[in-house]
């Protein structure tokens, strides 16, 4: 009787030493995670203002932008081999293009040009045939605003008509598959310079500007595309604008902006959890920036290009990657295994 007291207890001491050592090495993971979990890679060839970042057939791409005027670059980066090749050119070339990812094809949306301030325009990239195909324009012409897609559907945000506004509340729905344009319910806090990520079949607006020339926000905005209708959520920590988002594991990172119109970029990381509204702090991208791109491919945000500050003069070619560490949401889910387990015990 005394040995399988004996057994049971070592038995006992050996999961609850494992349990420990689990639990520690989780924590160390989560608190002590730095810019180490950042990663330089190769440089954007061509590095320029206002372009936009998307993420298909597992390579990161680049599309148009702006130099001394609008241009037609389209570039693709291979995370894979940390190399660039250049891809067919946009048919026109265009400034402040925000581009949306619905069944592995490109949508290039809105912007300007050298004629005009805001742009309607729409054109697919198939990835497979690098070939660009005209599709039905946005409904309102726009630029500065955000987009981003939910069950097939890409949702077009925000944004001005003019380049000293005002800015506009409008919400439109493009659908791919019948190639057509809806008007849906408006946001509630009209903004720009912001930034869209869909999760969950929901989208969160994060960040931008009421006018033009500010201030700079740290709302955010939830819209169901279901129910057609608005929420407000708990505010990001840090006030920005012109910020980029990668979401990984059921979370949203926040990269990058500025928190003044024109100001200096920031290295801000903030990572929020739509589960619990809750926001937290991540590690600080080494290469402070505003208006930059984030792509994101197997778990690791690519933030890409962008400015140290205001509209240049320095345009930076910096690509970093970022890899999550262990997060509290794997944590509570080890837990709860964990629990479940020693229930059986």
């Amino acid at each position: 009787m005394k040995r399988k007291f004996m057994m049971q207890s070592n038995k006992s001491l050996f999961f609850n030493s494992a349990w420990l050592f689990a639990i520690l090495l989780a924590f160390y993971s989560i608190h002590n995670a730095t810019a180490e979990d950042w990663t330089q890679k190769a440089d954007m060839p061509v590095p320029r203002l206002f372009f936009s970042v998307a993420a298909a057939d597992n390579q990161i791409y680049t599309i148009g932008g702006m130099l001394a005027e609008p241009v037609d670059f389209v570039e693709a980066y291979d995370p894979n081999a940390d190399k660039w090749d250049q891809k067919m050119s946009l048919p026109a070339a265009r400034a402040g293009v925000v581009t949306c990812v619905v069944n592995g094809k490109i949508y290039a949306i809105g912007g300007w040009n050298s004629q005009a301030p805001a742009l309607g325009t729409v054109e697919e990239y198939d990835p497979a045939t690098d070939k660009w195909t005209q599709k039905a324009d946005m409904l309102t012409p726009r630029s500065f605003f955000t987009a981003t897609a939910v069950d097939g559907k890409i949702y077009a945000i925000g944004g001005v008509a003019q380049n000293v506004g005002p800015v506009l509340p409008t919400v439109e729905e493009y659908d791919p598959a019948t190639d057509t344009w809806m008007k849906k319910a408006d946001m509630p806090k009209p903004v720009s310079g912001m930034a869209a990520a869909s999760l969950d079949g929901k989208i969160y607006l994060i960040g931008g500007t009421p006018a033009v020339q500010g201030p700079v926000l740290k709302t955010v905005q939830e819209y169901d595309p279901r129910s057609n209708t608005w929420a407000e959520k708990t505010d990001m920590p840090t006030p920005r604008t012109a910020l980029a988002l990668g979401v990984v594991n059921g979370k949203i990172y926040a990269v990058g902006g500025t928190s003044v119109v024109q100001g200096p970029g920031l290295t801000t990381l903030e990572i929020y959890d739509p589960d619990n509204d809750a926001w937290t702090e991540g590690p600080e991208m080494p290469t402070a920036r505003v208006f930059l791109g984030v792509g994101t491919i197997a778990n690791k945000i690519y933030a890409v290009g962008g400015v140290a500050e205001g509209l240049g003069p320095a345009i930076l070619p910096t690509v970093e990657q970022f890899a999550p560490s262990l997060s509290v949401a794997a944590l509570d889910k080890f837990l709860t295994a964990w629990g479940k387990i020693k229930k059986a015990d």
